[in-house]
């Protein structure tokens, strides 16, 4: 079981963010942390979690004492997963602190190293701000994670480069990176500036060349967006890919119980105020019969490294250098191919497999079937 945490607060709105986070309500975090204890103690009673992820927003901007109280009311297995994300402006001094509490991993927001390309996006950080922030984790003893985004309009393909030979250079280098193709979601302040949409065939280069390089540097692109060093993926989100279950508390935060797929309120004040008079913070929910547990199941699997089982895809129809097959019969998406991942989900044939199968399949160790020491 994992369990995420939605803290809706940010310091400001980035250009493309449409996350439910809020700049302009911090002083509701007392009630919201209020709130937060109640739903975790109702929902989370008597659960005991293997992955913990703090999302948002901005976790990091919650105190320390605020956390350890937090953490003081999670049961968590032994070897437990547990990630807080951070922008490099909020990290904490001393990184090393979270390991005292029981967060063991670091998500942080770097976006990139290019003071420019930091603007163009909206970020409050600069990239002294990052560089620092990264040589605090390095010696902190935490596994950590970096974010990175490309794709803005008017990008110098050489600040990406640098960015990651940058972030590469610290004493100790983060162990896992997600990239992000820059997107545009509506109702954000980059949806109104059609000017600074960016361009697909430019993203899609873009995303090539950056799996070749992080490839360079010994990552493994386990999932579409994710690479990881040996033994350093991201167990909370394989979980997300695997259709494992979960428990969100906070505002907007989704669920994922037996068959059951339920979603808070997304407006925090809002959360706030259900919880406080002992109302549902349930927004909607929905249950998955069978047919769509297995489509949206093969969808997600087709996005990792793990693939699918090569019977559920109709091969015939699709050009070669797409995918590729292993020995036990995966089918794999190439790079080229993930970049096609929204259209090759239709070639997916559900009645060639059970749900029965597609659990035993779900339920493979990432480790036992891939070597991290290089790329395949």
């Amino acid at each position: 079981m994992g369990l995420y945490i939605h803290v809706p607060f940010c310091i400001s709105r980035c250009e493309y963010c449409a996350f439910a986070t809020w700049s302009d309500r911090f002083d509701s975090m007392d009630r919201y942390l209020e709130a937060l204890a109640i739903e975790l103690s109702e929902a989370g009673s008597g659960l005991v979690f293997g992955t913990v992820f703090f999302g948002g927003g901005t976790p990091s901007l919650l105190s320390l004492e605020a956390l350890s109280k937090i953490m003081a009311m999670i049961s968590l297995s032994p070897g437990a997963e547990v990630t807080i994300e951070a922008n490099p402006e909020s990290l904490a001094d001393e990184p090393a602190d979270y390991l005292k509490l029981g967060i063991n991993r670091v998500s942080v927001g770097v976006q990139s190293l290019s003071d420019t390309e930091l603007k163009r996006l909206g970020r409050d950080h600069r990239s002294s701000t990052a560089r620092a922030a990264l040589g605090r984790l390095s010696n902190s003893g935490l596994s950590y994670s970096v974010d990175l985004m490309y794709g803005a309009v008017g990008e110098d393909f050489g600040s990406i480069e640098g960015s990651i030979a940058q972030i590469m250079e610290v004493e100790c280098p983060p162990d896992h990176i997600s990239i992000y193709g820059l997107t545009v979601e509506g109702g954000t302040r980059l949806a109104a500036k059609k000017e600074m949409h960016p361009d697909d065939d430019d993203l899609a280069w873009k995303y090539l060349v950056i799996c070749e390089i992080l490839d360079g540097f010994g990552f493994v692109d386990y999932e579409v967006s994710n690479f990881a060093r040996a033994g350093h993926y991201s167990k909370h989100n394989w979980s997300y890919w695997m259709q494992g279950r979960y428990l969100g508390v906070g505002p907007s935060a989704h669920s994922f119980i037996g068959d059951e797929r339920s979603w808070n309120i997304r407006d925090s004040l809002r959360w706030i105020a259900s919880i406080s008079n002992k109302k549902s913070a349930k927004a909607g929910s929905e249950r998955l019969d069978v047919e769509t547990a297995k489509f949206e199941g093969l969808g997600l699997l087709l996005r990792t490294v793990l693939g699918i089982p090569s019977q559920t895809f109709e091969m015939e129809n699709v050009p070669e250098d797409l995918y590729s097959l292993t020995e036990d019969r995966r089918l794999v998406l190439t790079p080229k191919g993930r970049l096609l991942h929204n259209q090759l989900v239709g070639f997916i044939d559900t009645s060639k497999i059970t749900i029965e199968e597609l659990n035993e399949f779900q339920g493979r160790r990432l480790e036992d079937i891939l070597s991290f020491s290089s790329s395949r």
